[in-house]
């Protein structure tokens, strides 16, 4: 009897840890919106073991159901054993059921005009994931398509120390954020963008919602990040085998490496690319969205990137922070030039050394460096505020 009772007890609590592969619907409260998710368990998952987490946001007018067959994600979890979950964003309550959502990525889109907190839902959510799933805290990674991969980088941005890595697909960074992006921290960054995405301009510029903020052209997002996290290597390109031959696209990879905390950036750059998920073709789509580059899977290639990461917690001191909101060196590497976004009301050291400490140049307040006088090299400059310093490596080619 005793044992029999000891089973009774046991086996409800064995069900409630084992759940297997499955996409559970569930939604949590926040600015008392009760906003929604879905998160995929892979086969054999129980919450006895801890796994890593993927968010995955969705597209604007997108949804957390159609972005799991947009990208196929779910499949790339079952096969490497991690867990997805996919929010929603917003919508207006005067939309119909079922109408698309949109994220507050800070292109004055729908849910920023709502005053909608997106930075704040993630933040609650991967608190709700980890609390209900056993989480591995050092192994969580966010990505995001078009308005998803705008807010991803708003998120890296205000976000950071909560992630091991991220991906932005098909986006840019919004001119706005990227003169006031503050991270606490290296982040490893990856991005897949089309040259010829008719959504989202390669090159920069407005978009073709005349109301949201325009954006800065790809490679400028993409250096943004290896000037942050101080990346010294730069590889030549990779020529991804072009595999598909009537995708009308090719692929190219650029690997920036040698960075602070690991944080290493990927490019993957799809020549002739459309607005479309790399891997995924959606034939109703073609002649909207463009082409779909098929020589790669992004669901792979996002997990093989977020697969060699785990959190890095060496974090911006808060007088580094104090300098850093308002400083930006670039572009990095440089050949003649060097710039800095600083006014003469700064009050700013500046110093210019390489790796043996010997000094070549030291001067005030000046936002544009002659350096055509250094030979090729790795160099240090030094930025001082009073009692606060901050210094940062940059290429000399």
């Amino acid at each position: 009897m005793k044992i029999k009772l000891l089973l009774s007890i046991i086996a409800p609590l064995i069900s409630n840890l084992s759940f297997g592969q499955a996409n559970i619907i569930d939604s949590i409260v926040h600015q008392t919106y009760q906003r929604k998710f879905t998160i995929h368990t892979p086969t054999g998952f129980n919450a006895l073991t801890q796994r890593a987490l993927v968010i995955n946001l969705h597209g604007g007018s997108g949804n957390m159901l159609s972005a799991q067959g947009f990208s196929k994600m779910n499949q790339v979890a079952d096969q490497n054993n991690f867990v997805v979950t996919w929010p929603q964003g917003y919508t207006p309550a005067s939309s119909m059921v079922g109408s698309g959502y949109v994220w507050a990525d800070g292109r004055n889109t729908l849910a920023d005009q709502a005053a909608i907190d997106d930075v704040g839902f993630i933040d609650k959510l991967i608190d709700t994931l980890v609390l209900n799933y056993n989480i591995d805290t050092t192994r969580i990674y966010i990505c995001g398509f078009s308005n998803g991969g705008f807010m991803t980088q708003r998120i890296a941005c205000q976000l950071t120390d909560r992630f091991a890595a991220m991906a932005s697909l098909g986006s840019s960074m919004d001119t706005v954020l990227y003169q006031t992006c503050n991270p606490t921290k290296p982040i490893p960054m990856a991005f897949f963008n089309g040259t010829s995405d008719p959504a989202m301009p390669y090159g920069g510029g407005p978009m073709q919602n005349p109301q949201v903020t325009p954006v800065v052209p790809v490679d400028t997002a993409v250096q943004f990040w290896v000037s942050h996290n101080n990346c010294l290597t730069t590889g030549s390109v990779i020529n991804i085998p072009n595999t598909f031959t009537t995708d009308n696209s090719t692929a190219e990879l650029y690997n920036f490496t040698n960075c602070d905390c690991n944080a290493d950036v990927k490019f993957y750059k799809l020549i002739n690319g459309g607005h479309t998920w790399p891997g995924v073709y959606v034939a109703a789509q073609a002649s909207v969205l463009g082409n779909t580059n098929r020589d790669i899977n992004a669901s792979i290639e996002l997990w093989n990137f977020f697969n060699a990461h785990t959190l890095c917690n060496t974090t911006v001191g808060i007088d580094e922070q104090i300098i850093r909101r308002t400083i930006r060196i670039y572009p990095n590497p440089a050949k003649t030039e060097l710039y800095l976004n600083i006014s003469p009301m700064d009050k700013l050291e500046i110093s210019i050394s390489n790796l043996l400490g010997q000094l070549f140049l030291k001067t005030q307040n000046q936002n544009h460096l002659d350096i055509s006088n250094l030979t090729d090299g790795i160099y240090i400059i030094t930025i001082t505020q009073g009692q606060n310093k901050i210094t940062q490596k940059f290429i000399k080619e």
